[in-house]
């Protein structure tokens, strides 16, 4: 049989040797490795195996440093599809292209054999969730302002609110809630504050997740956000409104005393308080308001407005407003006390006759 001669062994296995050396150049590159260990790795994991057979062979090393390279090569290359599916070719380009014109690299690549699908690249590692501790507010806060955490997303952010009631204090954690009108609470927490729902409550109608409900309601005496408050708050009372770490709902009739925004990145909710504050959803659970009107001949109409204190404190003011259409008059009230009843008695300017009025409360504060 004859041996092929060991040139010719040189040459056949130069041919998978440079095709494998330039794939192990190029997927170094590819990992932006520094070009001087790309080389390093490269040449001594392709060509240290066929130097180490060769200098221990007791004979013929130059034939079997050959052989080796042949076999260690093909080996190599054909086992690039395990370890980088799918950089076999583009890996021989970019290696080929430090040696040869680009143009050449990519025509060799391009005449490799269909590189076999035998994996999947690598599947990316999940990102861990840091709980981050919120950053410092940066923004100087005046007198009249605060800055409370806020804990949640979207619709369910909670803030941290203390309600105080004869000497007695409940800190809770409650949903701000920009669409509840009232500010509710549970009627264990009112209890714990001794203002617990009695029959001579006031009652409301809530409209709530859950459906519209009847709710009494209680008048606690003060309600804080930081050290900012707000005295005489009419609470609903409302079970089914709390939900997890929330006691209740932090309505309009709370909020709405402050201007307050947001900060995301802090994780706080910045409250100021406003200079003029319209308490009317506060009063009216506890205002009783009548009216009766007297109509003369030659159109002129006369309203007798009648407002009963029934809260535990004094009203300071209130302002009624009678309706006919589209036409609208207001009359005050002022300095009724706990118990007591005031009646105003006004003229309406002329206007077209209507067949009935409508009387409401327009403003209050205590």
């Amino acid at each position: 049989m004859t041996r092929l001669p060991t040139s010719v062994l040189l040459a056949l296995g130069a041919v998978p040797a440079a095709v494998t050396y330039a794939a192990l150049l190029g997927l170094g590159l590819h990992r932006h490795a520094s070009p001087l260990a790309i080389s390093l790795v490269a040449t001594s994991l392709l060509f240290g195996p066929p130097l180490l057979s060769g200098a221990f062979a007791a004979r013929e090393r130059s034939r079997i440093f050959a052989g080796v390279l042949i076999g260690w090569s093909l080996c190599v290359l054909l086992a690039l599809p395990v370890y980088f599916p799918g950089e076999r070719q583009q890996a021989v380009a970019s290696g080929l292209a430090l040696v040869a014109p680009e143009a050449a690299g990519r025509w060799i690549a391009e005449g490799l054999p269909e590189e076999p699908v035998v994996s999947r690249p690598e599947i990316p590692v999940a990102e861990t969730v840091l709980a981050e501790a919120p950053t410092p507010s940066t923004t100087a806060l005046e007198e009249h302002e605060i800055a409370l955490p806020v804990e949640g997303e979207g619709r369910r952010l909670s803030v941290p609110v203390v309600f105080e009631h004869g000497g007695r204090t409940v800190e809770v954690w409650m949903m701000l809630d920009t669409g509840a009108t009232y500010t509710t609470l549970p009627v264990e927490v009112l209890e714990l504050l001794g203002a617990a729902p009695g029959p001579g409550d006031p009652m409301i109608r809530l409209h709530t997740a859950n459906g519209e409900r009847e709710a009494s309601v209680a008048l606690l005496d003060e309600v804080w956000l930081g050290n900012l408050s707000l005295k005489g708050v009419a609470i609903a009372t409302c079970d089914l409104c709390e939900s997890g770490e929330n006691a209740g709902l932090l309505g309009l009739n709370v909020t709405g005393g402050f201007n307050w925004q947001l900060n995301a990145d802090t994780a706080e909710v910045i409250f100021s308080k406003r200079g003029e504050h319209n308490r009317k959803l506060d009063v009216s659970p506890f205002a009783d308001l009548a009216a009766s009107f007297s109509r003369f001949p030659g159109g002129r109409v006369e309203v007798e407005v009648d407002l009963e204190n029934l809260a535990d404190r004094d009203i300071a003011e209130a302002t009624a407003l009678v309706q006919c259409g589209s036409a609208m008059w207001t009359v005050k009230h002022e300095g009724i006390a706990p118990g007591d009843s005031e009646t105003a008695k006004r003229r309406l300017p002329v206007h077209e006759p209507c067949d009935s009025y409508q009387i409401s409360l327009f403003s209050a504060r205590w």
